[in-house]
């Protein structure tokens, strides 16, 4: 249940990084843009557009780390490392936020206009977050952890490594034709996730103790929904900027406990890894 945490120039963590790329994207569009009239911040019949965008998640739910409490009956094992009969800790449920940092996700969609209103799309997608620091178990009774003592009240914080995605979308979007180059729209899509495995890092606050890469998901397969509200505006007539938001639910990661042994709770702690949250993101829309 531990995460070792990857080296920081691999990290995608400077608010700046999205606004290179969105500067980037603004020097290139052109050149992959037609120059026809028309609004392309609406559904083009028969067209293709492409839309590459930057930006974050707000996690709002989800569990990443479920409560519960232990008095150990026998030695158990965690990574290696011993924790002594009639050791006792409690450990609090955690969410995506508790323990990671806000993280930070780029993609590119492909829209294709199914009507003057309406379009679909398809896109890639990669996000990333860096683990922090939590209070992950307080120790309410005395026992040994590595063979060295531990007291009631300190505790063992936990860090889990970086929290790698890839996913690919499909959605529909509804827009409203406002007559000019704002135009707002909904939409819906449904995904396929990639997570890379997550294993968490132990340390006690006093003794000294470290448990380092400790399994807690596996490689994970799984999937994602989500309901879309935003805007697309005209800067020109091949290129429109818009704002995405709206809620996604992120569904269950896989167990890891293959270095966790003699605990009757512990097991449970990782049973879930689903995220709800509120996606936020720039877009550009060009032209082919």
């Amino acid at each position: 249940m531990s995460v070792a945490v990857t080296a920081c120039s691999n990290r995608l963590r400077k608010p700046a990084s999205v606004f290179l790329f969105l500067s980037s994207l603004l020097l290139i569009a052109p050149s992959l843009a037609d120059a026809e009239e028309g609004s392309v911040s609406l559904p083009m019949r028969d067209r293709l557009t492409v839309e590459p965008y930057a930006g974050t998640t707000f996690a709002v739910g989800g569990t990443v780390l479920r409560e519960f409490s232990e008095v150990l009956t026998q030695s158990a094992n965690v990574g290696g490392v011993p924790f002594s009969t009639a050791l006792g800790f409690e450990v609090r449920e955690r969410d995506f936020s508790d323990v990671f940092e806000t993280p930070q996700e780029i993609g590119v969609q492909l829209n294709y206009g199914v009507s003057d209103l309406s379009e679909l799309f398809g896109g890639v997608s990669y996000m990333r977050a860096a683990g922090k620091s939590f209070d992950a178990l307080l120790f309410t009774f005395t026992g040994t952890l590595g063979g060295v003592p531990v007291a009631v009240g300190s505790t063992l914080f936990g860090e889990f490594e970086d929290y790698q995605e890839f996913a690919a979308n499909a959605g529909f979007r509804r827009f409203l034709d406002l007559d000019s180059g704002f135009h707002p729209f909904v939409g819906a899509s449904i995904g396929a996730r990639k997570v890379s495995a997550i294993d968490l890092n132990f340390r006690h606050s006093s003794n000294g103790v470290v448990i380092d890469d400790v399994g807690f998901y596996k490689p994970s397969l799984a999937y994602m929904v989500g309901l879309q509200a935003g805007f697309r505006y005209d800067v020109s007539d091949a290129i429109a900027l818009g704002v995405s938001t709206g809620v996604n639910y992120r569904s269950q990661l896989r167990q890891d406990d293959s270095e966790v042994s003699g605990f009757r709770e512990f097991h449970n702690g990782n049973n879930d890894g689903d995220i709800i949250d509120i996606p936020v993101s720039v877009r550009l829309t060009a032209k082919f």
